[in-house]
């Protein structure tokens, strides 16, 4: 049975998380490499957004969209710089201080044991991780502020090794051209433009890259890629498939996850009937009346927004009483792991690593029997 089967995988997968040191079975898809350097090159199989090269001694990181490519030389100290790529950014690695514009960096630097290396953020009171939030706390990590008002004197007084950026790859980065002349680099990371969740989760592997934790990284990923595809595996029969809607209304619009989302193959993958698969968008908005009426028969509600109750979420429209779900007390939001004043939500963050819980617990809720003992760890069923 699979049960018995995904827990060792859980089990596998902890073990590697909490032993930085323990040593693995190398994967298939993965080499070691004679390097002074590094002991394991990162095999990319999931993400479409960049790709990792690996020389003699050094490393060129491509983030790519389309026919663009962006490419960073990844130089390990006292080595140097190759006639190559001239064009391009030179990080020295391995980093050891990050200032991250973004929250789900602080996920991939705690993937590969490394969320000590933050030591500024865009705003600190939306992270979630508690070892961050310590440091937070003690005066360790800096709100430098958002992209769009980044506090570029700050960043220069800190001095990190490496600002980490969330944008398209081919961002305009003259505007951190102060920071980027005065020896810190700036990487843009476009992990939330995947369209797949293990894509999303593959983003680990840049990180590792940077920090030259490639084994480790490759490890804990082909863990959590065999237990995702496990579970997604659970669906692949199914005669019955829920309907389900998904979202809220948000300016007078309610967007709904398009079929080039990673969120709409998550639904499906978990055996949902999810009516936008075939879309050929990632998001797209959807009439009010038109939700209303699939509302009316839809089995499921899923992630209703920013509501923490039943009460909650009729007070914003009280046509929502008419939905299938609602009266059915079958609506379920993923904020079961908010910070302590509510700012910040795990799901957002751990998430991106974590695709394998998420898809559990929609395959939980969905169809209850196909994994029984499942508890829930970011969705929670609103009363």
């Amino acid at each position: 049975m699979f049960w018995p089967c995904y827990c060792s995988i859980i089990c596998i997968y902890l073990l590697l998380g909490a032993c930085e040191s323990t040593p693995h079975q190398q994967q298939n898809n993965t080499s070691s490499v004679a390097s002074p350097f590094w002991t394991e090159e990162a095999q990319v199989n999931y993400a479409q957004g960049f790709d990792i090269s690996y020389e003699d001694d050094y490393k060129v990181l491509h983030l790519m969209q389309g026919e663009d490519t962006t490419h960073y030389i990844l130089l390990p100290e006292g080595t140097t710089r190759p006639a190559a790529y001239p064009e391009a950014q030179t990080i020295s690695i391995p980093i050891y201080s990050l200032a991250a514009l973004s929250t789900t960096h602080v996920a991939l630097a705690d993937f590969v044991d490394a969320d000590s290396i933050i030591i500024a953020l865009d705003n600190t009171d939306y992270v979630y991780d508690p070892e961050v939030r310590a440091r937070i706390e003690a005066g360790e990590v800096t709100a430098i502020g958002e992209a769009g008002s980044l506090n570029q004197e700050m960043v220069l007084a800190l001095q990190p090794d490496l600002l980490m950026v969330s944008g398209m790859p081919n961002t305009d980065l003259q505007k951190y051209n102060t920071l980027s002349s005065s020896d810190i680099p700036v990487l843009i990371n476009t992990e939330w433009m995947e369209n797949t969740a293990l894509g999303k989760a593959e983003w680990v592997k840049l990180m590792a890259a940077l920090l030259n934790r490639e084994e480790i990284a490759n490890a804990k990923f082909d863990s959590l890629a065999q237990t995702y595809q496990q579970i997604a595996q659970l669906t692949n029969n199914l005669e019955e498939r829920p309907e389900v809607i998904s979202g809220s209304p948000f300016q007078g619009s309610w967007y709904v996850p398009g079929g080039k989302s990673y969120r709409s193959k998550m639904f499906e993958q978990a055996g949902a009937h999810w009516p936008w698969s075939d879309s050929e968008e990632v998001s797209l908005p959807v009439a009010f009346e038109n939700i209303y009426a699939y509302g009316l028969e839809a089995d499921y509600w899923l992630n209703p927004g920013m509501v923490n109750t039943m009460d909650e979420l009729l007070a914003k429209d009280e046509r929502f009483a008419d939905f299938k779900a609602f009266q059915n007390g079958k609506v379920y939001n993923h904020n079961r792991r908010l910070t302590p004043k509510g700012q910040g939500n795990d799901y957002y963050e751990s998430g991106v690593v974590n695709p394998h819980l998420i898809l559990a617990d929609l395959t939980h809720i969905l169809h209850p029997d196909l994994l029984p003992s499942h508890q829930l760890y970011y969705y929670q069923k609103l009363k």
